[in-house]
């Protein structure tokens, strides 16, 4: 199997360390920005867009892609379920992806698992689904500055203020695309999502992460809960790493993994396990929820 990875920031050179320990696998790349003609028209089996968060930034070169007959993989949490974000260009994007006999999936750690995957696995043992809520507490150290800055954090209070008004400020992505996913597959219809960030602050008055609630509300009631707690220095706040799940109904299931999963190594492997799965999947615009759950192959 040939795999172009393009974007050369760390979760790409780490899904690159991963493959490179496996038989089978050709690995191109990574390619910079600068190379995007290289990666994207390489004919790979796979290419691996991670370069950005946001769907209509990886549109074209997700149809540049599919366009030269490869099958695509790309960690913007937006593109986990692009519909929630563009459904005229999801759709399109979905039917070229058809046309020519590849498959799109949107995957990683967040979006991708904890949310969604794992969350509808733990759904198995239980014979019926009220409500689910799942939290995360996650350690931000190990992102980029530029990241960093963007979901929220080395800001005073009013800036965060403003750049959360503004949109500058995102804080966490993908969590509407998760409970599209979850609640798509369970037949649930969402009528909204809700969400609200807050600072954490760290040293010297800035913030050093934040708290993050979305709510998928189904028949007027809370459907979905989910609670993001991330920072730089947990510690400091009296945190430790942790992914928990509760599913309410006749028989309430709760799960619990601690440590919780290291945002940039659960990423990258989320990645890598997913290569056959993609290349063996129907054409089309996939979620993880449409998919056998990712393995090492």
């Amino acid at each position: 199997m040939r795999v172009a990875l393009y974007g050369a920031g760390q979760v790409a050179h780490n899904i690159a360390a991963i493959l490179g320990r496996r038989s089978g696998v050709e690995v191109l790349g990574p390619f910079r920005r600068d190379e995007r003609g290289v990666a994207l028209g390489s004919g790979a089996d796979v290419v691996v867009i991670a370069t950005t968060s946001f769907l209509r930034e990886i549109a074209d070169d997700v149809r540049e892609a599919v366009d030269a007959g490869s099958n695509v993989i790309t960690t913007a949490e937006e593109a986990a379920f692009p519909w929630a974000v563009d459904q005229g260009l999801a759709d399109e994007l979905d039917a070229l992806a058809r046309r020519r006999g590849v498959t799109i999936l949107g995957a990683g750690l967040n979006p991708g698992f904890p949310f969604d995957a794992l969350l509808l696995t733990a759904m198995g043992p239980a014979p019926d689904v009220e409500s689910v809520r799942v939290e995360r507490v996650v350690d931000l150290s190990g992102f980029g500055d530029s990241v960093k800055r963007r979901i929220g954090i080395g800001w005073t209070a009013e800036e965060f203020d403003e750049g959360r008004c503004s949109g500058s400020i995102t804080g966490h992505i993908g969590f509407p695309q998760s409970m599209r996913i979850v609640a798509g597959r369970l037949g649930v219809e969402l009528e909204r999502v809700d969400r609200e960030i807050e600072p954490l602050f760290g040293t010297g008055g800035r913030t050093g992460g934040f708290v993050q609630r979305y709510t998928g509300v189904a028949g007027g009631q809370p459907w979905f809960r989910a609670l993001f707690t991330g920072h730089v220095d947990l510690a400091s706040i009296g945190r430790t790493p942790r992914d928990e799940l509760w599913i309410e109904g006749s028989v309430p299931l709760h799960y619990a993994i601690e440590p919780g999963l290291n945002p940039q190594t659960g990423a990258s492997a989320m990645i890598a396990n997913s290569l056959h799965r993609t290349v063996e999947a129907p054409a089309g615009w996939l979620t993880v929820g449409d998919l056998p759950p990712a393995t090492p192959f």
